[in-house]
């Protein structure tokens, strides 16, 4: 039995005791233990619902009961045997397609890696920009490479998620002075090729680490090498022997 605290009337069972209680008392907080009780009560009937069905005497209801099984177990495995497509960031390793893209570089003409299709190597490097120094160090080191690069037909392309008029301000005093440098401030086209990982930079989520993404004139990746989170300055002579045996040269 049930006692309504309110007017002491008495009640068989939750689900009558919460009748009267929203019909008479709807205008009051309904007291814990109804709540409560109205829980333990449908996990009561659910149980004596499946326990009427599991021992029920018809067999009918037990085939129907055994076909629902199989068809879940058929439905889970599935489930679990067929392969699952996996997303484009996970796929940005040496043999995938370079997923495209088109950002504004510091020049004031935007890049488009799809244009260099049949044209160029294009060498990307992804950095945290203008809040690493180091960052910014590899990227004026690395327009030392530019006759090397232009041997091995390589375009060089820094991407970092600067604003584009703070990364133009500092590229145009002291940036490269060959390679492209490009803001990805959306941070889109870092989140296409994986690089905002806490695996790969110090700023998980908020700026590419330090990674390097060679993509063939095919437009394939032929080489990616992540050196951050820890690793913000990699020798030239490093970078140059790694590009010249994923080519081939």
């Amino acid at each position: 039995m049930v006692e309504c605290e309110r007017c002491h009337k008495k009640f068989v069972s939750y689900t009558a005791f919460s009748q009267h209680f929203d019909t008479k008392h709807h205008n009051a907080q309904r007291p814990l233990e109804l709540e409560r009780g109205l829980a333990t009560e449908k996990e009561l009937d659910s149980y004596k619902a499946v326990a009427n069905y599991a021992h029920g005497p018809s067999k009918t209801k037990l085939a129907v009961f055994l076909l629902i099984l199989i068809v879940a177990s058929g439905v889970i495995g599935y489930l679990a045997l067929t392969p699952r497509e996996q997303s484009t960031a996970t796929n940005i390793v040496a043999g995938a397609i370079a997923p495209d893209f088109t950002l504004p570089g510091v020049n004031g003409a935007s890049f488009t890696l799809s244009s260099y299709r049949g044209k160029a190597n294009v060498l990307l490097f992804f950095n945290e920009g203008l809040s690493c120094a180091p960052c910014l160090t590899q990227m004026a080191d690395l327009d030392q490479l530019n006759p090397q690069f232009t041997s091995l037909n390589i375009v060089m392309v820094s991407i970092t998620g600067d604003q584009l008029s703070l990364l133009s301000d500092w590229a145009h005093s002291s940036g490269p002075q060959y390679g492209k440098v490009l803001s990805d401030q959306s941070l889109t086209v870092s989140r296409a090729y994986d690089m905002l990982g806490p695996d790969k930079s110090m700023m998980p989520g908020s700026a590419p680490g330090h990674s390097f993404v060679l993509v063939n004139e095919q437009g394939a990746i032929i080489w990616r090498q992540d050196y951050g989170p820890y690793n913000m300055s990699v020798p030239n002579d490093e970078i140059l022997a790694a590009v010249k045996q994923a080519l081939g040269a």
